[in-house]
């Protein structure tokens, strides 16, 4: 017979749920081998008339003994999450931990009496109340740590928040330190220790900061994230916290923490990088103004610009100039967006172009190469604007196939009068190029009838042309041409 079943009040899936208020309040505190035995047996219930779903099956998957899993099963009953209908043959029944209810023990006066006293000698500022000391002694049950562990805790809490500390702040600290395992005299100490380095650490960012009360669990918690978690060290985070106590009185530690944040996002950690920002943040200020003015776009506060877009394009090397060229060059092309800049900006910055010569450089051969591709258009006849696919298809012809304006001039003239001019003319570069042919001479003795398509393929141009200038129109199918290449 199973042993292992689901209560009526248990709902089983197909898939094994673990409650979250297991993992929090039962897990860290469990003796060893009980939550083992505990998964197991929930695996179990899923379907609790299989035929390994026995005691015996349990000794031999768990290594444990009929005794001790018999004994785990009574811990669990212990703790409300399950119910032992008989013991032998043992059978069990899970109850829901989300409806389970908490035992309140009645406190054992000889063996806690000497906690009882001490507790009450620790919390001078009120009279402890016998549901606080259930609440206590069933911590202690459950967590096996050492009253003397509790005390000191209790004693810290005080030091911390004062005599009249409520028990709740005090079971907080508690199980938040055993789940880190400190549950002895000697651990507690330990951690003390560290905490009281960390406190004077503190204290000296408290000052910093004109902080006035005391410091409690949440300002050792905003140091521990900083140092620990962000990696600012001490000298930084006082200095910033010097600068934020000039803005704010209140909410220091808030405000303190906000701004290291930010600093963290911008991956600025030392003092000197921070320092150098602020100075350069109201010239960056006016830069993310001019450039929001060149777009065609208003915020009243621009601080998220200069953070998100503004300061990784200076950092890639781009000047204010550069950037209200590509501004001007964006509106120009109907890109009336600072996402639309930030994408063309790091398509520059992918094809390794910086500068504002380098970018006029660079447009100055797109509108060459669309220039001749509009040639190449009127000699077949072609009537309508160059479009990506005309672009995809030179690209090819010359990076790829290596074709010579000689040739390609030759192919559009045996392609004039054809009903799709264009199509045919790539059909019959693609069997030049499959025939290795390298001039006009070659070319009229390949029979044009012979070619056979293939499919283009999307390169990058890498030519030189002298400098032109261009009207708006044609920046918009320059900046077309910017989203074919495949980088």
């Amino acid at each position: 017979m199973a042993f292992c079943k689901f209560s009526s009040g248990f709902i089983a899936n197909t898939s094994i749920t673990i409650d979250a208020s297991f993992l929090n309040d039962y897990l860290p505190y469990a003796p060893e081998n009980c939550v083992k035995v505990y998964l197991f047996g929930l695996l179990k219930c899923q379907n609790s008339s299989s035929f390994d779903n026995t005691i015996e099956n349990f000794e031999n998957v768990l290594g444990l003994s009929k005794q001790d899993i018999v004994d785990i099963f009574l811990y669990w009953q212990d703790q409300n999450l399950i119910q032992v209908l008989n013991t032998d043959p043992i059978e069990v029944r899970y109850l829901p931990v989300k409806h389970a209810l908490k035992k309140v023990k009645v406190a054992n006066i000889k063996k806690y009496s000497a906690f009882t006293l001490q507790a009450q000698e620790i919390i001078e500022g009120r009279e402890i109340t016998p549901n606080e000391f259930n609440e206590y002694i069933d911590f202690l049950e459950n967590t096996k740590m050492q009253p003397d562990a509790l005390l000191m805790i209790m004693k810290y809490c005080v030091n911390t928040k004062g005599d009249n500390i409520g028990y709740s702040y005090i079971l907080t600290v508690a199980k938040n330190w055993a789940r880190d395992g400190i549950r002895t005299t000697e651990k507690v100490e330990e951690h003390l220790e560290t905490l009281n380095m960390l406190t004077n650490d503190n204290s000296k960012i408290a000052k910093a900061l004109k902080f006035q009360g005391n410091l409690g669990l949440e300002h050792q918690q905003f140091f521990s994230k900083w140092k620990d978690e962000l990696g600012f060290d001490l000298g930084t985070i006082i200095e910033v916290a010097k600068e934020v106590a000039k803005k704010t009185k209140k909410n220091g530690y808030e405000m303190l923490d906000a701004t290291l944040l930010k600093y963290y996002e911008q991956k600025l950690m030392s003092v000197y990088e921070i320092k150098e920002f602020e100075k350069q943040k109201t010239a960056l200020t006016q830069t993310a103004r001019n450039i929001n003015k060149a777009i065609g776009v208003y915020y009243e506060n621009v601080d998220n610009v200069v953070s998100t877009y503004v300061l990784p394009w200076i950092n890639k090397g781009y000047t204010e100039d550069t950037l209200l060229e590509i501004a001007n060059f964006c509106f120009k092309s109907s890109i009336r967006t600072l996402d639309g800049m930030d994408e063309k900006i790091n398509k520059f910055y992918k094809l390794g172009l910086i500068s504002t010569e380098s970018i006029n450089q660079y447009m100055d051969n797109l509108s060459k190469t669309d220039k001749e591709i509009k040639n190449l258009l009127i000699k077949l006849g072609i009537d309508r604007k160059v479009n990506s696919l005309d672009r995809k298809n030179y690209r090819t012809w010359i990076t790829d196939w290596e074709m010579n304006n000689e040739l390609i001039d030759y192919a559009a003239e045996l392609s004039v009068g054809k009903s799709n001019p264009f199509p045919y003319m790539n059909k019959i570069l693609s069997n030049w190029h499959q025939n290795n042919v390298e001039d006009v001479k070659q070319a009229k003795k390949v029979k044009v009838a012979e070619a056979k398509p293939e499919a283009s393929k999307t390169t990058t141009v890498q030519k030189s042309y002298e400098h032109r200038s261009y009207s708006d129109d044609d920046l918009g199918a320059l900046f077309d041409n910017l989203d074919d290449i495949e980088i």
